[in-house]
């Protein structure tokens, strides 16, 4: 039901996990001869003039989470007629992204230590995904009460 106005929240949270892989969610201000730090979700990648260099391990745990929200986030589209189930599972969803959020604190203040940095689009593109998904679930829980409303009159 794409006219449901969850439906098009959904969407977004599904466009905005899928962004979130592409741009990074911090960087370093290099200083004269430093290399540029960049993290991704699926990465920590070092620039430094010409070479660049690229560590996964832990890091990749953000972009399992994402993607697996944004795996939930089709599913949840496609459960228009359950709203329960929905709804369950749009909080596994919220506990997904503020899983991952939490990492990427982590890794974030590992590096901070040593190096000064600012905050990249990709934070910001997670944000807009978790009000998306807020939003969804309290439209989603409307409906709900909106279906039991009627019920109860028949």
């Amino acid at each position: 039901m794409i006219q449901r106005i969850q439906t098009i929240f959904l969407f977004i949270v599904l466009l905005a996990l899928v962004a979130f892989n592409f741009f990074p969610y911090w960087q370093s201000m290099p200083q004269d001869g430093q290399a540029s730090h960049l993290l991704f979700s699926y990465a920590h990648v070092v620039v430094n003039g010409e070479e660049t260099s690229m560590a996964i391990g832990l890091f990749a745990v953000v972009a399992g989470l994402t993607s697996l929200a944004a795996l939930l986030a089709i599913i949840e589209i496609g459960l228009y007629k359950n709203r329960v189930l929905q709804m369950k599972i749009g909080a596994l969803n919220s506990v997904l992204m503020t899983v991952a959020l939490g990492f990427m604190t982590y890794f974030v203040l590992q590096l901070q230590k040593e190096l000064s940095g600012s905050f990249g689009l990709g934070i910001f593109i997670l944000a807009v995904a978790m009000v998306a998904n807020v939003l969804a679930r309290r439209f989603i829980n409307k409906d709900e009460k909106l279906v039991r409303s009627v019920d109860r009159i028949r």
